[in-house]
């Protein structure tokens, strides 16, 4: 095994004691609390899912679901501002009772479930056990002076750290998303319209430049290292996981060129080399070869699709617009603009699996009515092509939702019974899924809001949480003709290769979309770099 720490890399305050540890023991220290540190919400509920897989086997899920459910309601009540002082401590009581009876029937039924819910973090050694020898983690912590990374393969250690604060990557982020032409302010799906009138080169809408640094700073020190390792699962820290991987250029040279149709079709894309797998966490992991392997297990029925798409929108508003125009709590979903390129996407998404083992919902049964009429458990694959409204700080939204039709008379009523056009974060947790793989397309469902927001979006975080093993989500909001052919082409290659990794079959999708003389447009990364796989 080769290994070494980057010259500038001891971890601050080290004790006498610990300097006179070897080198990887203090690596694995500091690997362990970087871990320790990095618990989000999104990690949290991949915990659920592991939970659930350990105990499906002894018939004790509905424990695991229950005790999900009750953790939803803990969630959702602590962001409650309008409940009275009085009332507030009685339901928290009954939620704190609740759950300790639920713990206490996990510990009798199943002893190791706490190991699970609350996980030690993992050693190096631990990591390299799970690791398939073409496979390599890279664990990000951003700390608030520098950022230390991880990367650990089966024949190697490496602790690189470099001198970016807190401050100094929420800033690099954002003005590496301002190169490829995006605002960071659109929280939707973008229809193939809104770019007719782009100019016909992508000529200054890449920051060729920046993009080289940023590799040369995360990447370079362990690039040779690297390329022994095909399959990458890098678990981002704070801002970073707005950063499109993909899209960093290998070759310094490229840094220098212009950004021209030619230039872009022919660079160093980090996407040739590698295909790269977002985790929540380091501790995921063992989530992820647990349903990996309950997945070689199963010998039912060929995997199933559902796929919603193209619900009726009828206006021509961004999801910003339509948040902000809300009156009384009321969102009105059919302002929204018409994504017609979903049915394209859909349809062709399904056509790789066959009639017998796909349902679609369109148009006015793309709709909340719909999908409750829906049974999620049998269906291995979940596609949603549709509008994400993210909350934050925009009046109107308390939580995100994925745009569905709406009903004809949208009232404070129909938002209360569940059939306001809005699938939330909250519904979607309550569903029951399970799913290997949940995508959602042209969607913009990867980050968080706000500048303190933790890595991945409450939709992330809750369909994790109703049980998706794995997701397909997206930087920014994706051009709709873009998605059909990533998504579609990426099924292709799994149908034709089952067992290629998902993201595989994405960055294989995706160089195809990048290497089409027939379009210059497409040659600019914010049309073949939006996607990335989260868990799996």
């Amino acid at each position: 095994m080769r290994f070494f720490i980057a010259a500038f890399c001891l971890w601050p305050f080290v004790t006498a004691a610990q300097e006179a540890e070897p080198p990887i023991t203090r690596a694995d220290t500091a690997y362990q609390m970087a871990q320790t540190v990095q618990n989000s919400g999104a990690a949290q509920a991949v915990q659920q899912i592991a939970l659930r897989l350990a105990l499906k086997e002894d018939g004790l899920e509905e424990l695991a679901i229950e005790r999900r459910d009750l953790t939803e309601q803990v969630e959702a009540f602590r962001q409650s501002n309008d409940v009275p002082e009085q009332e507030r401590r009685q339901r928290s009581e009954q939620l704190d009772t609740a759950l300790l009876v639920n713990s206490r029937a996990l510990a009798a039924a199943f002893p190791g479930y706490l190991d699970i819910v609350a996980p030690a973090p993992m050693s190096i050694a631990e990591t390299q056990s799970l690791l398939a020898p073409d496979e390599a983690l890279v664990q990000f912590h951003q700390g608030r002076n520098w950022l230390s990374i991880f990367f650990i393969g089966k024949q190697h250690v490496i602790w690189h750290r470099v001198p970016v604060t807190q401050i100094d990557a929420q800033e690099l982020v954002q003005l590496y998303r301002e190169g490829m032409g995006l605002d960071g302010t659109l929280r939707a799906a973008a229809a193939l319209d809104d770019f007719d009138d782009e100019p016909d080169t992508p000529e200054g809408v890449f920051n060729m430049g920046l993009s080289a640094i940023l590799y040369q700073w995360l990447f370079a020190p362990y690039a040779w290292e690297m390329q022994q390792y095909k399959h990458l699962m890098i678990v981002a820290d704070k801002a970073w996981i707005g950063l499109p991987f993909a899209t960093l250029l290998s070759d310094s040279n490229d840094g220098d060129r212009a950004p021209t149709a030619p230039v872009l079709r022919k660079a160093s894309w980090m996407a040739r080399d590698h295909a790269m797998t977002m985790l929540p966490s380091a501790v995921s992991l063992r989530t992820a070869r647990a349903a990996q392997a309950d997945r070689q297990n199963q010998t039912g029925p060929e995997t199933t699709l559902l796929a919603i798409g193209d619900p009726i929108f009828s206006g021509a508003a961004t999801t910003d617009a339509v948040v902000r125009a809300a009156q009384n709590g009321v969102v009105d979903a059919s302002a929204l603009l018409p994504l017609p390129g979903t049915r394209r996407e859909v349809r062709a998404i399904a056509a790789q699996f066959g009639a017998d083992r796909s349902e679609v919902l369109l148009g006015a049964d793309a709709s909340e009515a719909g999908l409750r009429a829906t049974d999620f458990s049998t269906r291995d694959v979940i596609v949603f092509a549709t509008h994400g409204l993210i909350s934050g700080e925009l009046q109107g939204l308390s939580e995100p939702a994925l745009a569905l039709t709406p009903p004809s008379d949208i009232t404070p009523e129909t938002r209360s019974s569940g059939n306001d056009g809005l699938l939330t974060a909250g519904e979607i947790a309550g569903l029951t899924l399970s799913a290997d793989w949940v995508v959602l397309s042209a969607c913009n469902t990867a980050a968080g809001n706000g500048e303190g927001a933790e890595g991945l979006s409450g939709l992330a975080r809750a369909f994790f949480a109703a049980g998706a093993q794995a997701l397909l989500v997206s930087h920014w909001p994706v051009r709709d003709d873009a998605a059909a052919r990533l998504t579609s082409s990426a099924f292709a290659n799994l149908e034709t290769s089952p067992a290629m990794r998902r993201a595989e079959a994405m960055r294989l999708a995706m160089l195809e979309l990048l290497s089409d003389p027939s379009d210059d447009t497409l040659a600019q990364p914010s049309a073949w770099a939006p996607f990335f796989v989260v868990g799996g």
